[in-house]
């Protein structure tokens, strides 16, 4: 017996005892979708022309015959190559009939074939399917840092500038809780606007200035350790800035760290020299620490 779809029959994909009219009817849905002016894929003219071999042999009632004979006879016969490995028809319903019929199933291959088959129609898609949503992440990525994180610096920095602005005007008329919410909002909408922290510390350490004076020095201390933070916030960008240096140390001797407090004090009276703010409260810092010689 011959293997499914060498013979003529299985070519047409119909029966042995299959009528004429069965065998035309098969041959033409085959025929519009093989033909090479239908059909753009380079097999179709050689399927094409295996379909029409098939049809011219099977439609004429003679050949027929002789065909069916030739294929209880296959050895010795012009038939038998097709047999015997001479040559070889593709199945066109492997890609055809595979759509239309889901009885059919092309012919099994070992176990042994199987397997690198399946390995490599699989990982080709994984990779496929892993490079399009890297392509697609990186896509947005590229539009992200292109597009909308230079749009929301751009807001971002207008509304802090505008803020920082305000801080100013509260700071020029002395009211100094106004300039720190200000400031405040500044370098929260652009934690890198350096400036924004500097003027925050320094209205911080009026405001707890003011409060000290009026001899409220447990609510001044929270405004000294805020003001701590801020000039922090905004020494790398400003290491000899006398204000920041000098802040600094006045908050850290103002809360009792006076060890701490000297070495800002000394490097602001270096941006400084003959500052008797700065001087003054140096020399208190090193009467109170013992640190003469410091």
């Amino acid at each position: 017996m011959p293997d499914p779809g060498e013979s003529y029959y299985e070519v047409l994909n119909v029966r042995r005892d299959a009528s004429s009219e069965e065998i035309t009817a098969s041959y033409r849905k085959l025929a519009k979708v093989l033909h090479p002016d239908v059909c753009e894929s380079p097999e179709a003219e050689e399927l094409f022309k295996v379909v029409n071999e098939a049809y011219q042999v099977l439609k004429d009632q003679k050949k027929r015959e002789a065909y069916d004979i030739s294929l209880l006879e296959a050895e010795g016969t012009e038939y038998g190559r097709y047999y015997s490995g001479g040559r070889r028809y593709r199945d066109p319903r492997t890609w055809y009939y595979a759509h239309l019929h889901e009885s059919y199933h092309p012919p099994r291959s070992s176990p042994d074939q199987d397997t690198p088959q399946a390995r490599r129609s699989s990982i080709p898609r994984i990779l496929q399917v892993a490079l399009f949503y890297a392509t697609l992440f990186m896509a947005i990525i590229i539009l992200v840092q292109l597009f909308l994180l230079p749009w929301m610096n751009g807001m971002a920095a207008s509304e802090a500038r505008s803020l920082f602005e305000d801080g100013n005007r509260w700071m020029n008329e002395e009211e100094y809780q106004k300039a720190i919410e200000s400031y405040g909002s500044a370098v929260e909408r652009l934690p890198g606007f350096s400036e924004g922290w500097r003027a925050k510390g320094l209205a911080e350490m009026k405001k707890a200035e003011e409060l000290s004076d009026k001899g409220l020095r447990t609510q001044a201390e929270s405004y000294y350790q805020s003001a701590i933070r801020s000039f922090n916030q905004a020494y790398p960008s400003f290491p000899d800035d006398a204000q920041v240096l000098s802040g600094i140390g006045k908050s850290l001797f103002a809360l009792g760290r006076i060890e701490e407090s000297v070495p800002y004090l000394k490097k602001a009276l270096e941006m400084r020299p003959g500052d008797s703010a700065i001087q003054t409260i140096l020399d208190q810092a090193r009467l109170k620490g013992g640190l003469k010689g410091a």
